[in-house]
């Protein structure tokens, strides 16, 4: 499928999980961040506009940021740092899959899983003492369900948590009829993600313009 038909889908669950509104500038999605170090994130999905697109983020008054889903990461970082942008995140994953047959895990000895809904699906590992060890968001638009804050803290990495989280999060979006699984991933996320069975679909290049928070 085309991918800037996927990243409409994904930006939708994105804006649902975050509580966002979002617009079209000259044909672009641009998402109403409204937050201290970023007011507006732009994303562009064709590649033949990033270096036009990154000149306009790169001349804004306010820190605004642009997300580039891409299949040439390397040229697409040259041309938007050509832009006067700084690169904050240049290997990030656009990933999705099927969610039927998502494989889930059982919490460790210690742990307990906590589900809240609003109707965003919020998801907590907690411990014993009640202090939260792993959590994500999963937002579902339609047959999409969207992951997003998948963290699991410092001291409770290496213990399957993340895939508590996620397997959770799949088995309650399925209820509600999700069918297809998108997320955007960061380096360090990537491995967890393909063990449960999650493709990439392209690179992601993520940049900041050189705009100081106020």
């Amino acid at each position: 499928m085309n991918i800037g038909v996927l990243a409409e889908r994904w930006h939708r669950g994105w804006i649902a999980a975050d509580g966002l509104t979002s617009e079209r500038r000259d044909g672009h999605l641009v998402v109403h961040v409204n937050r201290p170090h970023r007011r507006y994130e732009w994303i562009v999905t064709d590649e033949a506009d990033v270096a036009a697109v990154a000149g306009t983020v790169a001349a804004t008054a306010e820190p605004n940021w642009l997300s580039v889903l891409t299949h040439a990461p390397r040229r697409v970082t040259a041309e938007i740092e050509a832009a006067g942008m700084v690169v904050a995140r240049p290997d990030e994953s656009f990933m999705g899959r099927v969610l039927d047959g998502h494989p889930s895990a059982t919490p460790p000895a210690g742990y307990a899983v906590e589900v809240r809904r609003s109707p965003v699906i919020d998801v907590r590992v907690l411990t014993r003492d009640g202090d939260q060890a792993a959590s994500g968001l999963m937002a579902v638009v339609g047959d999409d369900a969207v992951a997003h804050r998948i963290e699991t803290a410092e001291a409770h990495r290496r213990r399957g948590l993340g895939s508590v989280v996620m397997g959770t999060l799949v088995r309650e979006a399925l209820k509600d009829g999700a069918r297809t699984g998108l997320l955007f991933s960061s380096t360090d996320g990537v491995h967890l993600y393909r063990e449960l069975g999650w493709e990439k679909i392209s690179d992601l290049v993520v940049a900041r313009n050189a705009v100081s928070p106020g």
